[in-house]
């Protein structure tokens, strides 16, 4: 299986409370640490991944990028075993900066497009009542 990328960069690109907020972390992803596990769930789901940048826009401390992800589906993610399927997802991400460093993203994709070839339902999105 394929290794994690190199989580150690996330001290030097993210503020320490960066929050990362998401279509599959309905509570959202808070903190580096947090960061790094998120990205180690990915890792062990598809370990093939790749993230292509597909377009990006920078204006000030602001960054939009649309990209697509795709990979196998060769370890445990979501609560599902590995079903040797691919997924391809479409979506865009904005950055948010601060002194240089990424203190916000927003990711905008269509949870189907993930769990779908998983065999998984598409959680329910939290309420805020």
């Amino acid at each position: 299986m394929g290794q994690p990328g190199n989580s150690d960069i996330a001290e030097e690109i993210f503020t320490p409370d960066v929050v990362f907020h998401n279509p599959i972390s309905p509570l959202g992803v808070r903190g580096i640490d947090e960061y790094k596990a998120f990205a180690h769930r990915w890792y062990r789901g598809f370990p093939d991944r790749f993230f292509a940048v597909d377009d990006e826009v920078i204006e000030g401390d602001t960054i939009a990028i649309r990209f697509t992800i795709t990979g196998t589906h060769l370890g445990e993610f979501a609560g599902a075993a590995p079903t040797g399927n691919r997924i391809r997802v479409h979506g865009m991400n904005l950055f948010r900066l601060e002194d240089g460093k990424i203190k916000e993203v927003m990711a905008f994709f269509n949870p189907a497009e993930l769990y779908d070839p998983l065999g998984v339902s598409v959680p329910e999105p939290p309420s805020y009542d």
